[in-house]
């Protein structure tokens, strides 16, 4: 099977999930499909991240962290102290690694073990949760099918155009494909999407959606360097194989994940 055949299949298989997840149980549903992405991309992230410098738990306690928190701030009675959940975490992390520092074999790698599990943290854990709260707001199923719009849509666009007009290298230390022309035709897909769903939640002024097709389409781009930055410094092409021809959870979810927060205050300050 040819990488676009693999890529084009892994995308159907995904986009089934999805709207069965949606169409049969809502909220509920996507709610589930968030604890498998919180789930499969911690343990992505371990792996990148814990080498066999760390001790032998630390993939596991950082796995469970990231779950048990994800859980907490996403119940209704803890939202409000979903903060407060940001400082036990770091505390516990910190626990973690004094009480182990023996095991670890370089006393840098304590510090550097809580320094890469507060950041994966708000990586593999709030950020998803903030997907679970757009959902909890009024129009929040539009909301959230506005972010995923904005930020495939982007995506394509940054292809297309790339492929079509690519000539000025953006970034090259992080993904040497990616082109200047690229990210503006994206922003220009994710722009001209966000627009579109202007007609679904017409109480929202026009220039909302502007800026969240202008900003959540560069946070999109960002969180793909970001997660090629994580992978270049780790030493590996994917995060994950669970889906072939796109890598693994976080591969594909990457620009979702930090465009979130963005939708989360737009669903939260003009959910009428």
């Amino acid at each position: 099977m040819s990488n676009l055949t693999s890529r084009i299949f892994s995308a159907a298989v995904a986009l089934v999930l999805l709207f069965c997840a949606i169409y049969f149980w809502q909220e509920t549903g996507i709610y589930v499909l968030a604890i498998l992405v919180v789930f499969r991309g911690s343990f992505e992230m371990a792996r990148m991240f814990f080498s066999s410098n760390y001790p032998v738990y630390s993939k596991t306690f950082f796995v469970a962290l990231c779950l048990i928190t994800f859980l907490i701030i996403t119940h209704p009675l803890y939202k409000s102290l979903s903060g407060v959940f940001v400082i036990l975490s770091f505390v516990a992390t910190v626990v973690y690694g004094i009480a182990l520092h023996k095991k670890f074999t370089s006393i840098d790698h304590v510090l550097t073990f809580v320094t890469k599990c507060t950041t994966g943290l708000l990586y593999c854990c709030y950020l998803p949760a903030c997907i679970v709260w757009i959902t909890h707001t009024n129009n929040g199923m539009e909301w959230f099918f506005c972010l995923l719009a904005v930020v495939f849509s982007g995506d394509i666009g940054a292809y297309l155009f790339g492929v079509k007009f690519g000539k000025t290298r953006i970034a090259p230390l992080l993904s040497p494909k990616k082109s200047l022309e690229g990210a503006i035709g994206g922003l220009t897909f994710s722009c001209l999407t966000a627009l579109l769903f202007s007609l679904l939640l017409t109480n929202t002024p026009i220039w909302v959606f502007v800026f969240c097709g202008l900003l959540g389409g560069a946070l999109g781009q960002i969180g793909d360097f970001f997660e090629s930055l994580v992978k270049r410094v780790s030493g590996v092409k994917d995060s994950g194989s669970i889906m072939p021809g796109h890598g693994g959870i976080l591969d594909r979810m990457d620009g979702v994940l930090l465009a979130a927060p963005l939708f989360y205050l737009a669903a939260t300050l003009y959910s009428l």
